[in-house]
């Protein structure tokens, strides 16, 4: 049980932006009137998924054990299974094994090129774990980057070829979201933020401010031309009756960052926010609703 936890299942919720590719790829990889190949191209982003599950939850167990010094002076991080000592280094050791040669085998075995993408992931969050992550703004964009991938490998898997804005419309968000979250570890720190991790203390005062700012201008910016740009979205532009949803999701996201004590763990948030909650969900179904009526 233990183990289990300290692979930060609540994390997997990352992964299924394998899947976006997918649901963009109407009218290109499958339509509404020939749904024949829906079950294999499903399947295939089904195994992509849990092979980032696998993946990502490695690069876990190694952050944890590269942090746990840090994480035991954080009121929460403290209680992290290797940090408490509920799960050994050896073990863990053993489990970042396992599961990064599992997840690597079952990308190659879905298509071969996938194998550069779980190879690429792993290099960049390897080098996340050694160093990056105490390299301001280097952190930021190397955690930005796996969602990219994930977005990619999803692409690869249903061999699409998706508008270049997908992506950095996703790269966009991601970065937001990332520099939320060090918004939040810096304010939920306080003083100790520099004893927890050495660089919060770079991403103090007016300067994440401005960058949390800049970031989801960015990331609403890049969206809205995402729904009128991408050839692969309705000529009409419907796409834009979900721009309301997008805007709403990032105030309450940032409503969030400035008063909530889960700030600092966004899959928390957008899990258990329900306005937020409530704000992704719409915006699936009114997506979904807008691509199939103008298929």
């Amino acid at each position: 049980m233990h183990l289990l936890k300290a692979l930060r299942p609540m994390q997997w919720v990352k992964n299924g932006l394998v899947f976006l590719p997918f649901v963009f790829a109407v009218d290109i990889a499958w339509s509404t009137d020939d749904l024949e190949p829906v079950p294999e191209l499903l399947f295939k982003l089904v195994l992509v998924t849990l092979a980032f599950c696998a993946l990502s939850s490695a690069i876990y167990l190694l952050n944890d054990m590269m942090d746990r010094s840090g994480d035991r002076l954080h009121p929460v991080k403290r209680n992290r299974p290797i940090a408490s000592g509920k799960v050994s280094v050896p073990v863990a050791v053993a489990a970042i094994v396992v599961l990064a040669v599992a997840g690597l085998v079952v990308m190659i075995l879905v298509e071969p090129l996938l194998g550069v993408a779980g190879g690429l992931y792993s290099v960049i969050n390897i080098g996340y774990s050694f160093g990056l992550k105490q390299a301001v703004l280097l952190d930021a964009f190397a955690v930005t980057s796996g969602y990219v991938i994930r977005a990619a490998a999803g692409a690869v898997a249903i061999d699409v070829t998706p508008s270049p804005w997908l992506y950095v419309t996703t790269g966009a968000g991601a970065l937001f979201i990332v520099l939320g979250r060090r918004f939040a570890e810096a304010r939920l720190a306080g003083g100790t933020a520099e004893e927890q991790r050495t660089v919060l203390k770079d991403y103090s005062g007016p300067f994440i401010n401005q960058l949390l700012m800049l970031s989801a201008a960015a990331a609403w910016l890049s969206y809205t031309l995402y729904t009128v740009e991408a050839t692969n979205l309705p000529d009409n532009n419907t796409m834009l009756f979900t721009l309301p949803l997008v805007t709403f999701g990032l105030f309450r996201y940032l409503f969030l960052l400035n008063n909530s004590e889960h700030a600092e763990a966004p899959e928390q948030l957008i899990i258990q926010d329900l306005p937020l909650v409530l704000s992704i969900v719409c915006w699936i179904a009114v997506s979904t609703l807008v691509l199939l009526l103008n298929n």
